[in-house]
């Protein structure tokens, strides 16, 4: 009970944080996941867009997928393509492409209650008008039950995330890229239909940190 009610708070603050004085960016998101039969393989489909205002001024398209393979009943491991077309703020937007090629690891455990997924991800990235980037990415994802433990349909559900971006074989470019984090609130629509809403704080290299409210669609399919 105290940590569902310390996960409230924290998300609480978070969003007046972001709503005083301060202007809000948005992203709607859909992350999908299609289980093969009865294989140790699925594909990983995922849509993002993002605004620099909450509608109205695209900042962001992504668009990734994955093959991706169970070890385990507690890990996986996916190599998969994302395309990224990106646009400045304001006008002109200045629109570029960005192709990635990434590899990455989750690994899930559970303390009492709480679902956790530690992700390692590592990109090749390919982004038009610039020499060739690397990056490495980890981020911890919390699932936190508010009065089902079994997270079924109609479960309502916390969930919280940080993760830090650096660029650690960059030579002139700084070693730290970028760090997440994220709080919010979910609702299993069916037992595999999540939706979240939630507020993430981003900060990039040194610039002052960018406020987003999330929705996302979390889908699991078996083909």
């Amino acid at each position: 009970m105290l940590i569902r009610q310390i996960l409230l708070l924290v998300f609480f603050l978070l969003m007046f944080s972001a709503l005083y004085g301060q202007s809000l960016q948005g992203w709607l998101i859909y992350f999908g996941n299609t289980q093969l039969g009865s294989s140790r393989f699925s594909i990983h489909h995922e849509v993002q867009l993002r605004d620099y205002e909450v509608i109205g001024d695209h900042q962001q398209s992504l668009f990734r997928t994955g093959l991706q393979y169970k070890l385990s009943s507690a890990a996986n491991v996916t190599m998969g393509y994302a395309g990224v077309y990106t646009e400045l703020e304001g006008a002109p937007n200045k629109p570029y492409w960005e192709n990635r090629i990434y590899q990455e690891a989750i690994i899930r455990q559970h303390i009492a209650n709480v679902r956790l997924r530690h992700r390692f991800r590592f990109e090749e990235r390919f982004v038009q008008g610039q020499d060739f980037r690397t990056r490495a990415r980890y981020c911890l994802f919390l699932d936190i039950p508010i009065h089902d433990k079994t997270m079924m349909k109609g479960a309502f559900y916390g969930a919280l995330y940080e993760e830090i971006f650096i660029q650690p074989f960059q030579k002139n470019l700084s070693t730290f890229d970028r760090n997440r984090l994220y709080g919010g609130v979910g609702y299993k629509v069916s037992d595999n239909l999540g939706v979240q809403l939630g507020y993430m704080m981003q900060h990039v290299g040194k610039n002052k940190g960018t406020n987003h409210v999330l929705l996302s669609f979390h889908h699991q399919l078996r083909y």
